[in-house]
């Protein structure tokens, strides 16, 4: 019995649970086409890789790990007129080791203070955005909203 139930208890605990893969796709105005890619995996998907490349597939693996950002939300970003913007906290933790020939990017390290409420325009697809992009969530109108800090 004691046996049996130690088992099932790691029967249980196994997971089929895929990687989740995200990307999305910025295009400048001549047409060059660059990915901010990411997977995640755990049982919460609390574990993640990013890479920024001309490579759609870029970090599809988790064996793709070469020049890649480690760790849940490495950065924050922007892009427009054809300039990628990449906003670190306190430091730079991650470079781009490919060169695009009509993409400008631009690395900006923010204080803690800076970083935090550009994180909330982030998380709010207000021209800045998280990795993974965040969903807009279409709530209704009478749900109650927590108190803003």
């Amino acid at each position: 019995m004691k046996y049996t139930l130690i088992f099932l208890v790691f029967l249980g605990c196994s997971s089929n649970v895929k990687d989740t893969f995200n990307s999305v796709e910025l295009t400048s105005s001549k047409g060059e086409k660059l990915y901010v890619n990411s997977l995640n995996w755990g049982v919460t998907d609390d574990h993640q890789i990013t890479a920024i490349s001309s490579r759609k597939d870029r970090v599809r693996e988790r064996t793709d790990t070469l020049g890649v950002a480690k760790g849940l939300e490495p950065f924050l970003y922007s892009f427009n007129n054809d300039t990628l913007r990449l906003f670190f906290n306190n430091s730079k933790t991650y470079e781009i080791k490919e060169k695009f020939k009509t993409i400008t990017v631009k690395y900006l390290v923010l204080n803690a203070k800076n970083y935090k409420n550009l994180r909330q325009k982030a998380y709010d697809n207000n021209g800045y955005y998280a990795i993974p992009k965040r969903e807009n969530v279409d709530y209704p109108a009478d749900m109650p909203i927590g108190q803003k800090k």
